[in-house]
């Protein structure tokens, strides 16, 4: 009984009936494939590259960094059609997962690069392929935010075991950032010391990069959207970013929740010249649009690659998300946590793996008032704390990784 309620429950993820029924019709076709795709021959210099929610995150990067170096031939495989459309505007090499040229190079590729599993391109493929997870965050959450014995449970049976392989699949590669991540990661997916390469995040490893090339990257490959959002927050003294993780309440207004007066912030960031920004997660479907008809207070396309922007904002405000521990990378910027949930959010949301206040120092506040007047305080963070925490999740000489390495790794796979 429980293994059908999972599978329906599974299956109800995917909303519309139409989403349903191409679900279905996946695992129809895509059983028989996968027992083909191990009989195609793999082209060592051919790599495949996605993620299931646009072209971003880790992958994103990687496939850049790659594309740029010219020695492996690199595409770009998602399951969504706006996707192909975005990048081919700007000459990035894109298929559709289920057209012919995109089952083709999936077929022949000998290295598959994602986010969060080989379904992010096409698991159906996939057979002999060598396959990299970049993941897509250190942090304290277990996997995602959504790790525990419940789903665990639901993982492990047999119906889910063909409504969903992937999640069971073997890594021959898993990218991790510090020894306390490996062990976490080890516990999550069951990985070897074999599977593990620790190394730095290709998104991390852009925001390090010096602001020129940073620039460079978005006017060759971002949209006229990012272009121009990257301009007008220059414009601003400071510029605050509001970036709340994933909650198994998002269907709430939770904005309402944290108390928001979008009138008061938006009269406080117009005193002293700064824009407040929200990212929402792209989990939330329910929010106010009232919310958005402020000058000083610009609500972002949740679906949208925040990273080209981060170099351009000041402040962070988060609450358990991983973006906190890829923020502080860039260490002129400041960070303010903002968890006034955090009594609720261990009960119903996460099964943390670390201590919330041990982990993730900062400037805190709990109510709307008290944002305000940590925004505007000036306070000195502790950078020494900072440090400890940067060496812990990023490793003790995490200024020394860089993407090449992480390349020069998969090639010798």
């Amino acid at each position: 009984m429980s293994s059908l309620k999972s599978v329906f429950d599974f299956v109800a993820n995917y909303g519309k009936p139409k989403e349903i029924i191409n679900r279905l019709l996946e695992l129809l076709v895509g059983y028989p494939l996968y027992a083909i795709s191990f009989l195609f021959f793999r082209n060592k210099n051919k790599w495949v590259f996605g993620t299931n929610v646009g072209f971003v995150d880790n992958a994103k990067y990687l496939f850049l960094y790659i594309h740029q170096m010219g020695e492996i031939k690199t595409y770009w495989i998602t399951p969504k059609k706006e996707v192909v459309k975005q990048m081919r505007a700007i000459h990035l090499p894109v298929y559709y997962r289920w057209s012919f040229a995109g089952i083709w190079h999936c077929l022949t590729a000998s290295v598959y690069i994602f986010t969060y599993f080989s379904h992010d391109i096409n698991f159906y493929t996939s057979g002999h392929a060598k396959k990299v997870n970049l993941w897509h965050g250190v942090g304290i959450k277990n996997l995602g935010g959504n790790a525990n014995e419940e789903t665990k449970n639901v993982e492990s049976n047999w119906l889910m075991h063909i409504a969903a392989p992937y999640w069971n699949e073997k890594f021959s590669m898993f990218l991790s950032t510090s020894p306390l991540m490996n062990e976490h990661f080890k516990k999550m997916f069951a990985l070897t010391d074999e599977t593990i390469f620790e190394g730095i995040y290709p998104r991390c490893s852009f925001l390090q990069s010096p602001i020129d090339n940073i620039k460079s990257m978005i006017n060759t490959f971002e949209s006229q959207e990012i272009r121009d959002l990257s301009l007008k927050l220059q414009k601003f003294s400071k510029v605050f970013l509001y970036m709340p993780t994933w909650r198994n309440n998002m269907n709430d207004d939770f904005l309402k929740m944290a108390g928001f007066d979008f009138k008061q912030l938006n009269e406080a960031m117009k005193a002293q010249n700064s824009l407040f920004i929200f990212k929402l997660h792209p989990a939330v479907r329910h929010y106010n649009a009232s919310y958005q008809s402020l000058e000083n207070v610009l609500f972002l396309n949740s679906t949208i690659d925040i990273y080209p922007l981060l170099p351009f904002t000041d402040v962070l405000i988060t609450d358990y998300s991983s973006i906190y521990y890829d923020y502080l990378l860039m260490t002129e910027k400041d960070v303010i946590l903002f968890p006034f949930d955090i009594e609720e959010y261990r009960k119903s949301s996460n099964n943390l793996a670390f201590d919330y206040e041990t982990y993730t120092p900062g400037d805190r506040a709990y109510t709307f008032d008290e944002l305000l007047q940590s925004m505007s305080n000036s306070a000195i963070p502790d950078r020494t704390k900072i440090s400890e925490i940067l060496q812990l999740f990023w490793g003790n000489n995490f200024e020394q990784k860089n993407i090449s390495q992480l390349y020069n790794k998969i090639k010798s796979l």
